[in-house]
């Protein structure tokens, strides 16, 4: 039934989504498409656009690979530009770049980990081109810009990305805010046994974080971590070879009827705070020095030196704290033209990600923090 979906109908989605009120947790929009993946919808969105391969996208090369395939898969030509240290695009350099390519079409603008990157500046840049904005608040579900409105209300389309956030084992909203692209047409293919295997690897891959997390052993928690990227891999490969449109498997649905959002927002926020107020370690460093509540990170991104990043991620798995990177899959820096982007590499090779999740209590928020600051 769910390949009949059509998100032009609010009254459906609720039907579907039962008590849910994601919706609520968007930018206002009626023109929306609530689809499996974000690659996938990027994808329709591009050939919606009528984008050809003499059309350029404008992107960061810290970028996730789902943002970049389908540009890819369309032959659509893809141009990098610059960002800071915060992965912020750097606008005079920016402003050189579109005036000098009449190509460029379509920018991808990136509220990374939940932090606000400002919209208005970019949009000056682009004012008066014919350039569509796009933003990417894959990781920005549920945070606020600095006037308290929901990231992803600004540009010409938005996309979310729900299992960014949530336990769901897929599901991704397109908006558009222009009245003359509409996307709530969509159609969608039928269920196959390929996709539906992949959403049981997500699913296992779930399962699977959620047992590493109680396990109080570093050689079970060893093992779980290796079987839960397997199965994730697994799912990985479908999505990232099969762009058609399907719509979010039943079990995310029913998920979503589950999640008291308020209460994981709230603990999200209760953590973040904790963590800026107490970590005061200065052999790291903030990549966002300032936060505020309007920010609901994914994660909450840190500078360390380099070379000790392994090593301080092993210590603190042995305590039970699993401290990531985001390299895998994000790494585009031209192989020729490294040079140029320096804030790129110096992020890709030097940050880490300090879990801020809802499932984690004050005393284990505390438990991180300690141990961070005994390094």
């Amino acid at each position: 039934m769910f390949h009949l979906f059509r998100q032009s109908n609010k009254r459906n989605f609720y039907h579907l989504a039962g008590n849910s009120d994601i919706l609520s947790y968007l930018p206002h929009c009626d023109n929306f498409c609530f689809a499996s993946t974000g690659r996938s919808l990027i994808n329709f969105l591009i050939r919606r656009l009528g984008l050809t391969e003499k059309d350029t996208c404008l992107m960061p090369s810290y970028v996730a690979e789902g943002a970049i395939c389908a540009f890819i898969h369309s032959g659509v030509q893809v141009q990098f530009y610059k960002v800071d240290e915060k992965l912020f695009a750097k606008l005079d350099e920016l402003e050189e770049q579109i005036a000098s390519d009449s190509s460029v079409k379509f920018f991808i603008l990136i509220h990374p980990f939940g932090f606000e990157q400002p919209v208005r500046p970019i949009e000056k840049l682009f004012y008066g081109k014919d350039v569509f904005i796009f933003e990417d608040c894959a990781q920005a579900l549920f945070s606020k810009d600095s006037d308290g409105n929901l990231l992803g209300g600004r540009g010409d389309f938005s996309l979310f990305s729900l299992n960014k956030f949530l336990p769901v084992p897929d599901g991704a909203i397109l908006q558009s805010h222009l009245t003359d692209v509409k996307i709530a047409d969509c159609v969608f293919e039928s269920e196959s046994e390929e996709r539906r295997c992949s959403i049981n690897d997500y699913i296992r891959h779930l399962h699977l974080n959620f047992e590493m997390f109680q396990s109080r052993a570093t050689f079970d928690s060893k093992k779980k971590l290796k079987e839960s990227t397997a199965a994730y891999e697994k799912y990985y490969n479908f999505i990232n070879r099969n762009l058609n449109l399907y719509s979010p498997c039943t079990e995310s649905f029913n998920q979503l009827r589950a999640i008291d959002y308020k209460g994981m927002i709230s603990q999200r926020i209760i953590n973040t705070q904790f963590l800026y107020d107490n970590f005061k370690n200065s052999k790291f460093q903030f990549v966002y020095e300032k936060w505020n509540k309007n920010c609901v990170p994914m994660a909450v991104p840190v500078y360390v030196a380099p070379e000790r990043r392994e090593e301080i991620i092993l210590k603190l798995f042995e305590k039970n704290i699993l401290l990531s990177t985001l390299v895998d899959k994000w790494d585009f820096i031209p192989e020729n033209n490294e040079a140029k982007f320096t804030s790129e590499r110096k992020f890709i090779d030097s940050h880490l990600l300090i879990p801020v999740n809802e499932f984690l209590s004050a005393c284990q928020m505390e438990k991180i923090v300690k141990e961070l600051n005994k390094i």
